[in-house]
């Protein structure tokens, strides 16, 4: 018997959940999982890749304080629990 699926329990004996499914659900757990494009591979990969460029100049003075409020908040919390 082929056991070609990472499944729990001891090697070389069927699962039993798999043998109990129908044929036609046991056909698709065989079948190869579909291909992307080249195209569209290549896209995903380099959208993986890549985060969207930061432009330094545009932060703001709101952005300053958002950071600067979120860093005093974490400082005094990490004070109050050492404390």
């Amino acid at each position: 018997m082929k056991t070609s699926h990472a499944v729990p329990g001891r090697p070389g004996q069927p699962n039993l959940f798999r043998r109990n499914l129908p044929e036609r659900v046991r056909v698709r757990l065989d079948m190869p999982l579909p291909r992307l494009e080249p195209e569209v591979a290549a896209a995903n990969e380099r959208a993986a890749l890549r985060s969207p460029p930061v432009n330094w100049r545009k932060l703001t003075a709101q952005d300053l304080r958002d950071f600067l409020l979120a860093y005093c908040a974490c400082f005094v919390a990490l004070q109050a629990f050492l404390a």
